[in-house]
């Protein structure tokens, strides 16, 4: 009996241990950009039209966050030079940083944009099921926008 209820015991631990390290994986942000294109087709019952549409979205998204990704490192570099020398150039870092916000706020209204262009093609019905779909993931996550 002490033998069964240890098996047992050892087992659950084990499907627990490997349930957890497996919903623990780090995902790429193309990764998660993906699944939630896939979610919202399927959430919406997308049309082949709008599914391509948004995967276009999704892309061109995609492309402008890379090409900032990819200054990341040069950044990063220009700050350590900075901090090396003797006195820190703040024109220069300032200058730096503005050049940053600038590729942001860039991204943010080609986001904004492409959300407007995608919501005038769903139908009352699909925007009614996104709605819903917020409100509940508000309420399940307890998300307060105050």
């Amino acid at each position: 009996m002490v033998r069964k209820i240890s098996l047992i015991v050892w087992v659950s631990l084990m499907i627990l241990g490997i349930a957890f390290f497996a919903g623990c994986r780090h995902q790429s942000p193309h990764q998660r950009g993906e699944f939630i294109a896939d979610y919202i087709s399927e959430i919406l019952d997308l049309t082949t039209l709008q599914e391509e549409q948004l995967n276009q979205y999704k892309d061109e998204i995609f492309q402008k966050a890379n090409q900032m990704r990819a200054n990341r490192s040069a950044v990063h570099e220009e700050i350590v030079a900075q901090l090396r020398n003797e006195s820190i150039d703040q024109e220069h870092l300032k200058n730096l940083i503005f050049k940053n916000k600038a590729q942001m706020e860039e991204l943010i209204n080609l986001m904004v944009e492409r959300l407007a262009e995608f919501h005038q093609t769903l139908t009352p019905e699909q925007r009614e099921k996104l709605v819903r779909k917020l409100e509940n993931f508000k309420r399940w996550h307890h998300y307060d926008i105050e």
